[in-house]
């Protein structure tokens, strides 16, 4: 088995953002989406961040047009392979705790947020 490229991230990406609760996407209106292996280091340095696996991603308002969520392919692999999550529940969470960061939501909502998004994902089914 081969680590996901950052294109196929980037198509992974996009899928799960389209499942996000309709109520985030339109608090962030239409958002482009790229990968990226690391951090630049102007970007550690805004961030305070000593270690590029620190940085999952980053929404950034575009300097004309959609915001646009990067994703940090190598910390979001390293931390997939750590919780051991399917790959879309853990760009789920990156792109809601970013969203959510850069709109300044509330823990209340986030909280809200994230219950959505449990109730929504499809529940296991067992093998009787």
């Amino acid at each position: 088995m081969r680590a996901p490229s950052a294109g196929d991230l980037s198509h992974l990406a996009r899928k799960t953002w389209d499942q996000v609760p309709s109520s985030l996407r339109k608090m962030t209106g239409e958002i482009a989406i790229t990968v990226e292996e690391f951090p630049d280091d102007d970007t550690m340095d805004e961030i305070g961040s000593e270690t590029p696996f620190d940085v999952m991603g980053l929404l950034r308002e575009a300097e004309a047009g959609h915001p646009v969520l990067v994703l940090y392919r190598r910390a979001v692999l390293d931390y997939w392979v750590e919780q051991g999550d399917e790959l879309s529940v853990v760009l789920t969470q990156v792109m809601v705790h970013e969203a959510a960061h850069q709109l300044e939501l509330s823990e209340e909502l986030v909280t809200q947020l994230e219950a959505e998004i449990e109730a929504a994902a499809p529940q296991p089914r067992t093998v009787q």
